[in-house]
């Protein structure tokens, strides 16, 4: 009777999530735009417009970056049908299971180029939390024959280290750029103004070290933690020839031309959280035909330098004297250092068709590859669910007996090494359920997927009911008959039609 009592409620909360979410609001109404969208990564299709690296890590790292095919089969690749967003999104992680020097993880480069002229958005929903880790998502000049950071530049739009609260946007630069302090245009404080600072490695910097303003009276976390446990938010860059802005919006308070994949960024009310202007730049030049990269590394020339291990707090939090150490031996630590990404959008001003990345190789072994669907359904952080029987919040994916997270940050220079340039992240560990509705390609079979610590109850369209598994730790004593599954799918029926 409890089980199908639980499995009733569950699913009756995950059908309300299902019919009962509102349109997002927005913060304007809707502007004539001149911009038209030229790329769209998102749903099911999320990694066709990518190619995977698989060189040793240019910021010298202990990873292991690993190809398209290898991601997909181990789970590193793969989408979450996320309810609480209503969306399937990509995700991007690194491998939690093996002690190992050199961690296997995923570096992505777009397929496609871009230039001056273009507004990308990127709606995040998880960023990856872990000590050890350097998450980011930038962009990379790619300029045939060029010496980086001549090769097109960079630019750092997601970056930070270790358990850093704050989000860090950097451009690197050839020489000749330099960028304006000017709080009134921005809600950053700039670090440095020279682009081409350290030879092009240190860049010119603006870290969001306070929560952003979102035009609500509200404010957004920019990175950490609180950025994940606010469900994320959507960056948006502006990049004209005059300069490159980037902005961050809550999901439900985008503005209205956003929202309408009309953006026209002269209407937007908020400032920015970064803008890059100033004399003696070219945008057009300085940056240009750039792909899109996201890659989770570990330690390296930034986030494993001793000093930055220590005065982040990682040494103390971790009680391991260095960062290789703790990355090598501690494989559980990075379970929530993954990305989740509902999309990522380019819209251009001036009508050119996106380039081809000449970097971008075709990877022949991931053709027709089928990735799996990710079971994250004790790593979302949405709320307390002490009482897993309750119904939860609209939207709500899993219940969680979530534990707290430790804020540390500071800035750190650091050196560059033929163009990469990155941030960290914390952690955070929950059980509790995760509904899987029918998903939009092939998928692994749940039995084989690397889920832990938890209930995973998964419905398809053949049989409603496909099967139930029980988790390693919270609730393991929770076993469900096929009888009992198909009482629940009845109770489900006689709620609907009695509503009916």
């Amino acid at each position: 009777m409890f089980a199908t009592r639980y499995i009733f409620t569950a699913l009756t909360a995950a059908s309300f999530a299902t019919i009962g979410r509102t349109a997002p609001t927005t913060t304007q109404s809707s502007a004539a735009s001149n911009y038209s969208l030229v790329a769209d990564f998102s749903g099911s299709s999320f990694f066709d417009g990518f190619t995977t690296f698989v060189g040793a890590d240019p910021t010298e790292g202990n990873v292991n970056y690993v190809g398209m095919k290898s991601g997909a089969e181990n789970g590193l690749l793969g989408f979450i049908d996320n309810q609480a967003t209503n969306s399937v999104n990509a995700y991007i992680g690194v491998d939690y299971q093996n002690v190992t020097a050199s961690r296997n993880s995923i570096r992505l480069s777009s397929k496609q180029t871009f230039d001056a002229g273009t507004v990308i958005t990127f709606d995040f929903i998880h960023a990856p939390v872990a000590y050890g880790t350097w998450p980011a998502l930038w962009m990379l000049g790619d300029v045939p024959g060029a010496v980086w950071p001549d090769a097109g530049g960079e630019a750092d739009i997601l970056e930070w280290v270790h358990e850093s609260s704050f989000n860090s946007m950097t451009l690197h630069t050839a020489p000749g750029c330099t960028v304006l302090n000017s709080t009134s245009t921005f809600q950053g404080q700039l670090q440095n103004s020279n682009c081409n600072a350290g030879s092009g490695s240190d860049g010119c910097s603006i870290e969001a070290l306070s929560q952003a303003a979102n035009g609500n009276g509200k404010t957004l976390a920019t990175a950490g933690a609180a950025f994940n446990d606010q469900g994320g938010a959507v960056y948006a860059v502006d990049w004209r020839t005059s300069g490159l802005s980037v902005y961050m919006f809550a999901r439900d308070n985008l503005p209205a031309d956003l929202a309408a994949g009309k953006p026209d960024p002269s209407s937007w009310s908020v400032a920015p959280l970064a803008a890059f202007s100033g004399s003696g730049c070219d945008f057009t030049t300085s940056l240009s035909k750039m792909q899109i990269i996201e890659d989770i590394t570990f330690c390296g020339a930034w986030a494993g330098k001793p000093d930055v291990w220590q005065s982040s707090g990682a040494a103390a939090a971790t009680k391991t004297s260095t960062c290789s150490d703790y990355v090598m031996n501690n494989p559980k630590a990075f379970k929530d250092a993954y990305f989740e990404i509902a999309s990522i959008r380019v819209y251009s001003s001036t009508g050119a068709e996106p380039g081809t990345a000449t970097s971008a190789k075709r990877d022949l072994s991931a053709e027709s590859l089928e990735f799996q669907t990710i079971n994250i359904g004790d790593r979302h952080n949405i709320t307390d669910g002490s009482d897993a029987t309750a119904p939860q919040p609209i939207g709500a994916q899993n219940a969680t007996n979530g534990t707290g997270h430790g804020h540390h940050f500071g800035h750190h220079h650091h050196g560059h090494f033929n163009g990469t340039y990155h941030h960290g992240n914390q952690s955070a560990y929950s059980t509790g359920m995760h509904i899987t509705p029918p998903q939009p390609q092939s998928t692994t079979s749940l039995a084989a997927m690397p889920e832990k610590n938890g209930v995973t109850i998964a419905l398809n369209n053949a049989s409603g009911i496909a099967n139930a598994t029980s988790g390693s730790a919270a609730l393991t004593d929770f076993s469900v008959s096929s009888a009992e599954c198909w009482a629940g799918a009845a109770l489900i029926a006689f709620a609907v039609a009695a509503l009916i």
